[in-house]
């Protein structure tokens, strides 16, 4: 009974996080807000397609824009670089 309580909820095929843009839909129907709906749909279907969840999706765009890390050659000098000479 409890096996798949952690598991990611499902209504049908689609993921049940993308009911909140579904429901903006529901809410206000018009063309606009379908499109919404679609892409907030086909952006949680991307998602499980390539086995993320959203705090991940969101860690993976923040270090793809930071770029990679670029560690000092001596790790025995201080990073401060406007410190003083004289300590």
């Amino acid at each position: 009974m409890w096996r798949w309580a952690s598991g990611i909820p499902r209504i049908g095929p689609v993921d049940a996080r993308a009911g909140a843009a579904l429901l903006i839909f529901l809410l206000h129907m018009r063309l606009w807000t379908l499109g919404i709906s679609l892409v907030g749909v086909a952006f949680f279907a991307i998602l499980e397609r390539f086995g993320l969840t959203v705090p991940v999706f969101f860690r993976l765009a923040k270090r793809t824009c930071a770029g990679p890390i670029i560690w000092p050659e001596n790790p025995k000098v201080s990073l401060i670089r406007f410190a003083r000479d004289d300590e």
